[in-house]
């Protein structure tokens, strides 16, 4: 009789792999819907930051993250709940001392860097880092917040990450720059960030400022002031990385020409003019020269400082099939911007639509910092006042 099997008795180890599930892939949980050429996001600190920074979430950038000392300026501003976060250090808020500001930015360090990681994914390629150079919020977490971002972006797989996060900042009225402690902010920030801007610690740098804008904008009532300039801006902005996401039968400011121009360092300035009449080479030149002057970034740049600039000629289809000599206007367009930018390197494109009127776009980058403009803040409301000051010595 053959002998049963006998099954041993004890039981076979389990091994830590048995317990062990490999994790999902991280997946971007929210998706820009903007359709551009580089998939940005944003951080808005402070009043004026959470504004430009909602501008965007608009325009489709929904990787957006809004910060504040104070929860009642960040209830007004129009995102996601879950996409905001208060920067508590009690007392109602910074009011305008930025050491405020950074200690809380450092305090929440941790806490800002987790919300990246649910916010903006794997796939972000730039960060902004919005604010007023004027304010204690904002002013006072920008340089935390750049680390911040950096830190992030490595930690995704990004490099040079000096080139991948950018700046956009605010510069007070003349009316908020009569408060010393206003104007003494915004000129210690902007000096730095301009530093950090021209040894390319961060690309590009946006300066914005709001008493140019002032004088521009006069006619627009108060509720719709600053939604008007914001969205401005930020519809600009968004104009070149959507066009540099287009073909063109004819020639194209693609995605590497974008990315060379944000990531040459130094400031950054853009600007738009419609050509309303075409009748000679110098109709399109014109129109260059202008859109640099009416642009609502900062005066007082040296535009022969730049490094590399893009111009965009947008023109209908009728245009440019009948418009005898086109080419040869938007050529000598292209050639202006080169003489007024010192020789700088111009990416250019034209491109076609369904609006029978023409367009230049400009976006120059590289440049040193706005001297002029910050020797004015100085002169009319620092050194002033410590003169006012001397007298009740």
């Amino acid at each position: 009789m053959a002998e049963e099997n006998i099954i041993p008795d004890f039981e076979i180890p389990v091994l830590d792999l048995e317990e062990y599930e490999v994790p999902e892939e991280e997946q971007d949980q929210i998706q820009n819907e903007h359709g551009g050429a580089i998939d940005y996001a944003f951080i808005g600190s402070g009043q004026a930051g959470g504004r430009i920074a909602e501008q965007f979430y608009k325009l489709g950038y929904k990787k957006t993250l809004c910060l504040n000392t104070a929860a009642n300026d960040l209830s007004t501003v129009n995102i996601p709940e879950n996409q905001k976060f208060v920067l508590d250090v009690g007392q109602g808020g910074a009011g305008k001392n930025m050491d405020r500001g950074e200690s809380a930015a450092i305090k929440y360090q941790q806490e800002i860097y987790d919300l990246m990681r649910k916010i903006f994914g794997q796939k972000t390629e730039h960060i902004f880092i919005c604010f007023g150079a004027g304010g204690g919020s904002g002013a006072g977490s920008s340089f935390a917040l750049i680390e911040v971002a950096k830190k992030y972006l490595s930690y995704i797989g990004i490099e040079n990450v000096d080139k991948k996060v950018g700046v956009i900042m605010t510069l007070p009225t003349e009316g908020e720059s009569a408060s010393p402690k206003v104007a003494k902010n915004s000129i210690y920030v902007a000096e730095r960030i301009s530093e950090y801007a021209e040894k390319g610690f961060v690309s590009p740098t946006i300066i914005i400022d709001n008493n140019k804008i002032k004088n521009m904008y006069k006619s627009v009532p108060v509720a719709k002031f600053w939604p008007t300039v914001n969205s401005t801006v930020a519809g600009l902005f968004n104009i070149f990385n959507i066009l540099a996401n287009q073909n063109s039968q004819y020639t194209s400011l693609d995605p590497t020409d974008y990315t060379t121009i944000l990531t040459s360092g130094g400031h950054m300035i853009m600007g738009v003019t419609t050509v309303k009449e075409i009748s000679n080479e110098t109709d399109i030149s014109k129109a260059v020269k202008s859109n640099l002057e009416k642009t609502l970034l900062a005066d007082g740049f040296n535009l022969s400082t730049a490094k590399v600039a893009g111009c965009i000629v947008v023109g209908g289809k009728e245009m440019f099939a009948s418009v005898a000599g086109l080419m040869e206007y938007i050529e000598y367009g292209f050639d202006t911007l080169a003489q007024l930018t010192g020789k700088a390197t111009i990416h250019r494109g034209i491109y076609e639509d369904n609006r029978e009127v023409l367009r230049v776009y400009t976006i120059i980058c590289g440049l040193d910092a706005p001297v002029k403009r910050y020797t004015e803040i100085k002169s009319k409301h620092i050194e002033s006042d410590s003169k006012s000051s001397d007298l009740y010595k």
